[in-house]
């Protein structure tokens, strides 16, 4: 794989008056910061208090009534490859103490135990337990709950849960590791996404056990192997880093927030009960904490009433975008066809768009009417090639994993 690095811009807005009332609130924004792997040239961000520790750089902002958070950042990535580390210090305690959503239990100590019939080097252990849990979880979002114990136990869960139950099954076998909160952003792939870094006696490596389990399909997507080992030890280079840990302490004066839960953000966090999200600082052994964070966190305390208004601002609570990369498309172009099944409705959008120009300009009507066939061409390759990745993430995989 080349060395290359890639250069962005990146932008987010958070706007949280759509769910609250308050006069004003306080949110914790989760920065990037230098790691060793991404560098970070400019940041510019509402004034605050800043916070930098193991879990990453973090401002406490009061935001009044109306006002909207908006973040820049120019920064610059580069690909990690096998044998280089993060440039990041030695773990602390943190790094192998439970935590939120990472509680072993029985049945993730029992998992470990499967990978422990001979002696490992580290390395090897922690490629041992990525493929563990590559194979443990099959990919569907969780809408109900999370945690590395829930997730084995229902066998699905998404890139976090996967993130959690590394960091389980390594914690449990002695083994420093973390949870990653970020950003894909590759401009043709923008995601929020979680994975995982884990201390081998010499330093960090970041671990992808999501891609371990799905490299085949998603890794060339981002100019990655397809084999596991790719996304053990290596890192693409189109990833923005935010925060690490789980449980991060929470630092604002306004706490807890009310008993009220909202069907659709609230979920049960593992070792925290219900947690409504934007409303709540939950309590971990008596301290008041933000789940993990990848997005603003606030607490509210009037949640606003529900209106038609404020249900079409609470649908742009969360922006983000990618400006001015040193690079828009993948080299990969036989990739083309993924992407077009990952973003159908661009794709629908323009066939539309093409087939109604057909009839306004009938000279060139032979040109929209090839870009219409091509579409559907390449939507039928990228839906062949994406059959075993829906194979992976349907129940029936299930039943042949207990089978």
């Amino acid at each position: 794989m080349r060395n290359e690095q890639f250069r962005c811009m990146v932008s987010f807005h958070f706007d949280p008056w759509g769910f609250a009332d308050d006069d004003a609130i306080e949110v914790l924004l989760p920065l990037p910061s230098a790691d060793g792997y991404q560098t970070i040239h400019s940041v510019d961000a509402p004034e605050g208090i800043d916070f930098i520790d193991q879990h990453g750089h973090r401002r406490l902002i009061r935001l009044e009534r109306g006002k909207i958070v908006n973040v820049t950042a120019q920064i610059e990535t580069r690909r990690l490859t096998h044998g280089s580390y993060l440039d990041l210090p030695p773990p602390v305690s943190a790094d192998l103490a439970d935590a939120p959503m990472i509680l072993p239990d029985e049945a993730i100590r029992k998992l470990v135990a499967q990978g422990h019939n001979r002696p490992k080097t580290p390395d090897e252990q922690i490629a041992g337990l990525a493929k563990l849990t590559a194979c443990a979880l099959r990919y569907k979002y969780p809408r109900d709950s999370r945690g590395a114990a829930v997730s084995l136990g229902r066998r699905w869960g998404d890139c976090g849960e996967y993130a959690f139950l590394f960091v389980a099954l390594c914690r449990a076998s002695g083994i420093p590791a973390r949870p990653v909160f970020g950003m894909i952003i590759a401009p043709w792939m923008k995601t929020p996404h979680a994975w995982a870094e884990a201390w081998n006696g010499k330093g960090w490596l970041p671990v992808d056990p999501n891609l371990v389990r799905e490299g085949f399909h998603l890794g060339p997507i981002l100019e990655a192997g397809r084999r596991p080992a790719d996304h053990i030890g290596a890192l693409d280079p189109y990833r923005l880093v935010l925060s690490r840990h789980t449980g991060l302490p929470w630092p604002g004066y306004q706490k807890h927030g009310p008993a009220h839960y909202s069907c659709e953000l609230t979920q049960v966090f593992e070792g925290l009960g219900p947690v409504t999200i934007w409303h709540q600082t939950p309590l971990w052994r008596g301290e008041s904490v933000v789940p993990f964070l990848q997005l603003p966190w606030t607490v509210i305390h009037r949640p606003k009433k529900a209106s038609l208004v404020a249900w079409c601002r609470r649908m742009n609570v969360w922006n983000f975008s990618v400006i001015k990369p040193n690079r828009r498309l993948p080299r990969n172009f036989l990739v083309m066809p993924d992407l077009l099944v990952l973003h159908p409705i661009k794709g629908v959008a323009g066939v539309v768009m093409a087939g109604l120009l057909i009839p306004v300009a009938p000279s060139v009507a032979f040109v929209f009417q090839i870009a219409i066939w091509t579409w559907f061409c390449l939507v039928i390759i990228g839906l062949i090639k994406s059959l075993r990745l829906m194979i992976l993430r349907s129940p029936v995989w299930n039943w042949m994993y207990k089978t």
